[in-house]
């Protein structure tokens, strides 16, 4: 496989996940709010800071990936995504949940501004990958629902966090194997 078809599968990977971690609270929040004596309204609140984030990070993180490393961007993505999901595995108490909420939210803003741009500086045919890309991203948040509630129904709320994170963390390990730093020369 060529290295732009790499890089293309990576950030198609990337968008998946993206969507997927940004979705695992709002499918485990009814599983979650008893752990700690709360209606599922009352935990919702602690979403809202990371989503947030998701969006407004995106300027920060997009000027890094321009200014400093596009490839080593998307390194912290993969691995920091599966930090926090992991982080977010062992919360005890609502304060924590919201603080690893808000870590996944700025760690999810990374994708958009550098995986797009990733994405349009390594296609041929721009507007197919675009569409695939699109695909992957929209899978993301169709299964993120359905994964989850059936973790969570047969090994609880806390796998559904650590299970993806596992896979973020092997991936992130992956993409720094296969993915040279000698990419941000090519943008």
């Amino acid at each position: 496989m060529n290295q732009n078809k790499k890089i293309i599968a990576y950030i198609n990977i990337a968008h998946f996940i993206d969507h997927y971690a940004m979705l695992i609270f709002a499918a485990a929040v009814i599983v979650i709010a008893p752990t700690f004596n709360m209606r599922y309204g009352e935990l919702l609140p602690y979403a809202t800071p990371g989503f947030i984030a998701f969006g407004a990070g995106s300027l920060l993180t997009g000027w890094l990936g321009d200014k400093w490393s596009r490839r080593n961007m998307m390194a912290i993505f993969f691995i920091g995504m599966g930090l926090t999901l992991l982080g977010t595995s062992f919360i005890q108490t609502p304060l924590q949940l919201g603080i690893m909420l808000l870590l996944i939210g700025m760690i999810a803003s990374i994708y958009h501004p550098v995986g797009t741009s990733m994405l349009v500086s390594n296609s041929e045919k721009l507007g197919k990958e675009i569409g695939v890309n699109g695909v992957w991203g929209n899978a993301g948040v169709a299964s993120s629902a359905l994964i989850t509630g059936v973790i969570t129904q047969y090994l609880g709320w806390r796998i559904a966090f650590l299970a993806p994170a596992i896979v973020c963390i092997a991936i992130g390990v992956l993409y720094l194997r296969n993915i040279p730093s000698s990419v941000d020369q090519i943008i």
